[in-house]
């Protein structure tokens, strides 16, 4: 089973949470009551959706966390990227290519185009797509007929 990382989850369901309470800064406490997580778990995460530009901060009394941009702005990708670094279905599709075969791999080239036609699914689907109703397999399909064919340099 290919799935998301229980943080890359978490994260989603915050920047969610976020974007269905509006552009008020809230609480931590509120995000957690919201999403049934524990505070440290959101305290966590949010930390990671701050520094990945996802979520502004403010300190003080009057401090908390709102999305940093519209809902309609801020995709799947952003979130993923913000709380895992990236989507790579396979070692050979990490940054660091942390595959113990490549060197005899005939599908490594193929795996890197698919793993890109996956990331780009997620930059077209945006938080507020999420939010507005459930979507269609057709819609998402649509979605993905419109992302272009991440364009991969494989070196042989």
């Amino acid at each position: 089973m290919i799935r998301l990382a229980r943080l890359a989850d978490y994260g989603l369901l915050i920047s969610a949470a976020l974007a269905e309470l509006g552009p008020e800064l809230v609480k931590l406490e509120q995000v957690a009551e919201r999403t049934a997580l524990t505070v440290p778990t959101v305290r966590k995460v949010m930390k990671l959706l701050v520094d990945g530009g996802v979520v502004a901060s403010e300190r003080g009394a009057r401090g908390g966390y709102r999305l940093s941009r519209d809902a309609a702005a801020v995709t799947l990708a952003d979130v993923i990227h913000a709380v895992e670094g990236g989507v790579a279905l396979t070692d050979c599709c990490r940054t660091e290519n942390e595959c113990e075969v490549a060197g005899n791999c005939t599908i490594q080239a193929n795996w890197l185009i698919v793993n890109g036609a996956v990331n780009d699914i997620f930059a077209r689907i945006t938080l507020a797509d999420m939010l507005a109703r459930p979507m269609t397999r057709r819609e998402v399909l649509l979605k993905a007929e419109r992302a272009p064919i991440a364009a991969v340099q494989v070196e042989s």
